[in-house]
């Protein structure tokens, strides 16, 4: 029931699916707050139409983000026209983020690779809001800083200062 809910809103499969992953996993997590006399129907189906609307944005702001830059047929557009070029810009901002301290690690990867908001950093890792945009500043600042002593070939460079920078919540 929760896939085809999902479905329903997202119309996309696979990601309905990680959709019934997610909401039964944070069901599971959240499994010592529930009122045992409450309807958990009702709980899961809140916990899958919140993820499912968070999805939706998280697809909304890459799509603004990104559909122009595609759309122009420039060479820009990483993704279609040049796998590779993808892959590297991929690598080297994973090298980079496995320099940043732990607790950064994860407050920038919950960010930028998850998608979610301050606050539902702040909820996940029970630290303030100002705690969470104090990790990314920080991570931001570090990752600029690594970049611009980077020598080399800009073109993985651009993409990646695009996408760190501008992949913003």
């Amino acid at each position: 029931m929760v896939y085809q809910f999902a479905l329903h809103i997202l119309k996309d499969e696979h990601i309905a699916e990680e959709i019934v992953q997610d909401t039964f996993l944070q069901l599971w997590d959240s499994r010592e707050k529930i009122d045992i006399d409450s309807n958990i129907r009702t709980f899961i189906y809140v916990i899958s139409r919140n993820k499912c609307f968070n999805r939706l944005k998280q697809l909304k702001r890459y799509h603004s983000l990104f559909e122009p830059l595609c759309s122009e047929g420039s060479h820009d557009c990483i993704s279609e026209q040049d796998p590779l070029a993808e892959k590297e810009v991929n690598e080297a901002l994973e090298q980079l983020v496995q320099k940043l301290p732990k607790k950064q690690q994860l407050v920038f990867r919950m960010s930028r690779f998850e998608g979610l908001s301050h606050q539902e950093i702040a909820q996940q890792l029970s630290i303030s809001t100002n705690t969470v945009k104090n990790h990314l500043v920080s991570s931001l600042k570090f990752i600029k800083e690594e970049l611009k002593g980077t020598p080399g070939d800009s073109s993985i460079i651009y993409p990646l200062l695009f996408f760190t920078f501008f992949f913003i919540d």
